[in-house]
C-alpha cells in the first residue's frame, strides 16, 4: 500500500504545540491539515480512510443528530452515552459526535468470539450503569446485540446510529462543544482484581496529556507517521494512538486488535510496508511478533523508519525487547529505537516516557516524568525515599483524573493531592522512573520481598513462553515454619509424563534463581491465567476460576 492517505497532497508544516483546550478544538485543528487515517483489515488491506476534514464534518453531523436525540429524551449537558469501541470508522465518528453535543462518551469493548454474551451483557450493563450512561450506542454492524440486551433485561438501552434523527441543518443547530475543565470521556479500568472503574478524564487533563506526549515524549515531525494495533478502549490505544495522533496532525494507520491476536507477524509486515515511524504496545507483543516472524520473512522487511518503538502498559522485560531487537535487525531495527513509558487511565495515560536504558541495577527505566508531572517513591508510611529506593510510586499533576464513578456517583481523585498508585518502583540518581512490578504482586518470602513479575519472567523466560502463560503467588500454608508458599502456575500443552516432568523442574530452578525459595510448580491447562482486556494477568480473576474449577 501507499505510504500517503487518500487526500494528502504532500508534506505538511511541522505540528507545532497547539494549544488546544477540548478534544473537539484538537480535530478542528487536523481538519486544516491535509492528513488523515486509514484502516486495514486481518489480511493487511486497506479496508477504510478518512481525512481528518472529512471526519470533522461527518462528527458534526453526528453530533447534530445526538443533539436531537438528546433533546427528545431530555438528556442533559455531560450525560455519560456508551460507545462500541471497536476499531472502526463509527466509533471514532461517534466519539468526537459527543465532544461537539456535550456528551461524555464511555468506550467500552466489543463482544469476543467464544466468550459468551451473557456475560459480557451483564458485564457491560453493570459498568455503564454505574457511570449512570443512558445509552449504548452501536452501528448496523452490531445491531444484533440489541436482542441480547434486551432478553436479559439490561438497564442501559441500546440505541443504534441509524434510527437517530436526521438533526438540524447546519445553520440552525448550536453545537456547545466540551471544553476546559468539562468531562471529556470515561474510562474504565482494565480490571484487573476487582470490577472496572469508570475514570473520569477532563478535557484539559487530556489536552494536557497529549501536549507532553506529542513534543516532549515523542518529538512529533512533519515525517512522522503512527501505527497501531492497540484496543480503543484502553487509555494506550484510545489516548496514545487515536487521540494524540489528531492532536497532532500525524497520519494514522490502524489495525483491529483482532487481527494482532490472530496474526501477530502482519504487525511488523505491515508498518514495513508503510514506513510506520511510531508504533506503541506491551512488552510481550514485541517479543510475540518477533516469535511468529520467521528468519526469512524478517530479513526481506525494512524498519529502519520505526525511530519510535514504545513500550508500556504492564511490566517491561528486556527479554521481551532483545528477542524483537535480534529477529530484525536484518531488517534495520535497533534496540536504540525502544521507547519505554510508564502512565495509567487514572494519569489520562503517559507520566514518563524515554529512550530505553538500563540502569546500574540492570533494570530498564522508563524514562523521566513528562511536563506537569512529579513523582515520588515512600515507605508503606508515606516517607518519601531517596533515589535508588525501593518503594510505592505516588503521582500529582495536571492530567490526574477528575475521579472513579463507583456505585453511581463520581468520587474525587486523591484527598491529600497525591495519586496512590499501586505500583512499586523507585527513582535513579538522574531521576529516571524504574517500576519493578504491582504492590499486590509482591510477595513476602522467607522475610524477602520477591515480585512476582521477576518470578514469572524468569520461568517464561527459561520455558520460552509468551507473556501470561505463568503466574506466580503466595498460598497459605499449614506450617507454623513457613507460614506462606510460593506457587508458580505454568501453562502445559504437553502430555508426555517426561516432558511434563522436564517442564516442571526447569520452572522450579528459574523460580528459585529468581525467589531464593523453592516454588510449587503447577502445571495447569492451556488458558488458565486470566489476561485482562489490556493484556496483564488478572490474578484473583485466576484465583477465583481456579477455586470455581476445583
Amino acid at each position: 500500500p501507499s505510504s500517503s492517505p487518500q487526500g494528502e497532497k504532500g508534506p505538511f508544516k511541522t505540528p507545532e504545540p497547539h494549544d488546544a483546550q477540548s478534544l473537539a478544538q484538537t480535530l478542528a485543528h487536523a481538519a486544516t491539515r491535509e492528513t488523515g487515517l486509514r484502516l486495514f483489515n486481518g489480511q493487511g488491506e486497506l479496508a477504510a480512510q478518512i481525512s481528518y476534514r472529512d471526519l470533522h464534518q461527518h462528527a458534526l453531523t453526528r453530533a447534530r443528530q445526538l443533539q436531537a436525540w438528546a433533546s427528545r429524551h431530555s438528556w442533559q449537558r455531560h450525560t455519560a452515552i456508551g460507545l462500541l469501541a471497536d476499531t472502526s470508522l463509527s466509533f471514532i465518528t461517534n466519539f468526537f459526535a459527543c465532544q461537539y453535543a456535550g456528551l461524555v462518551p464511555c468506550p467500552v469493548p466489543p463482544p469476543q468470539v467464544g466468550l459468551g454474551l451473557q456475560n459480557y451483557v451483564q458485564r457491560m450493563d453493570g459498568m455503564l450503569c454505574n457511570v449512570q450512561a443512558r445509552a449504548l450506542l452501536i452501528d448496523e454492524g452490531h445491531a444484533p446485540l440489541q436482542a441480547h440486551f434486551e432478553r436479559q433485561g439490561a438497564v442501559v438501552p441500546l440505541v443504534q446510529t441509524a434510527s437517530l434523527p436526521p438533526g438540524e441543518p447546519p445553520h440552525s443547530a448550536l453545537l456547545t462543544p466540551l471544553q476546559d475543565t468539562e468531562p471529556a470521556y470515561i474510562q474504565f479500568s482494565s480490571g484487573t482484581t476487582n470490577a472496572p472503574k469508570g475514570i473520569q478524564i477532563s478535557q484539559r487533563a487530556i489536552c494536557r496529556n497529549m501536549h507532553g506526549i506529542l513534543h516532549t515524549g515523542l518529538r512529533i515531525t512533519s515525517s512522522d507517521r503512527a501505527f497501531s494495533w492497540l484496543p480503543l478502549y484502553h487509555d494506550m490505544g484510545l489516548v496514545g494512538f487515536l487521540l494524540s495522533p489528531i492532536a497532532g496532525a500525524v497520519p494514522l494507520d490502524l489495525l483491529p486488535p483482532q487481527a494482532f491476536a490472530r496474526r501477530p507477524q502482519l504487525w511488523p509486515r505491515l508498518m514495513s510496508d508503510l514506513r510506520s515511524t511510531v508504533c506503541f504496545a506491551p512488552g510481550f507483543a514485541w517479543r510475540l511478533a518477533a516469535e511468529r516472524t520467521p528468519e526469512d520473512e524478517a530479513r526481506h522487511l525494512s524498519l529502519s523508519a520505526l525511530r519510535i518503538a514504545g513500550v508500556g502498559g504492564d511490566f517491561i522485560r528486556a527479554g521481551d525487547l532483545n528477542g524483537f531487537t535480534q529477529r530484525f535487525a536484518a531488517s534495520g531495527f535497533t534496540e536504540e529505537s525502544f521507547h519505554p513509558c510508564y502512565g495509567m487511565a487514572e494519569a489520562t495515560l503517559a507520566v514518563s516516557m524515554g529512550p530505553a536504558r538500563a540502569d546500574d541495577t540492570g533494570m530498564l527505566t522508563s524514562g523521566k516524568p513528562l511536563p506537569g508531572w512529579e513523582v515520588r517513591i515512600v515507605n508503606e508510611a508515606g516517607a518519601p525515599l531517596p533515589a535508588r529506593q525501593t518503594g510505592l510510586v505516588h503521582l500529582r499533576g495536571s492530567s490526574l483524573m477528575t475521579g472513579y464513578w463507583q456505585n453511581g456517583q463520581l468520587l474525587p481523585a486523591a484527598s491529600d493531592d497525591w495519586f496512590h498508585t499501586k505500583d512499586v518502583g523507585y527513582l535513579t540518581v538522574d531521576g529516571d522512573l524504574v517500576v519493578t512490578g504491582r504492590q499486590q504482586s509482591l510477595l513476602v518470602i522467607r522475610g524477602r520481598n520477591v515480585h512476582a513479575e521477576a518470578v514469572e519472567s524468569a520461568v517464561s523466560e527459561a520455558l520460552r513462553l509468551s507473556h501470561g502463560a505463568v503466574m506466580a503467588y503466595q498460598e497459605a500454608s499449614s506450617s507454623m515454619v513457613d507460614p506462606a508458599d510460593l506457587v508458580v502456575l505454568v501453562e502445559c500443552p504437553a502430555q508426555d509424563p517426561k516432558e511434563r516432568t522436564h517442564w516442571a523442574e526447569t520452572a522450579r530452578q528459574a523460580a528459585f534463581a529468581a525467589s531464593g525459595a523453592a516454588a510449587d510448580v503447577r502445571l495447569v491447562a492451556p488458558r488458565t491465567v486470566k489476561l485482562t482486556s489490556s493484556g496483564k494477568i488478572a490474578r484473583q480473576w485466576t484465583l477465583k476460576a481456579l477455586i470455581g474449577h476445583d
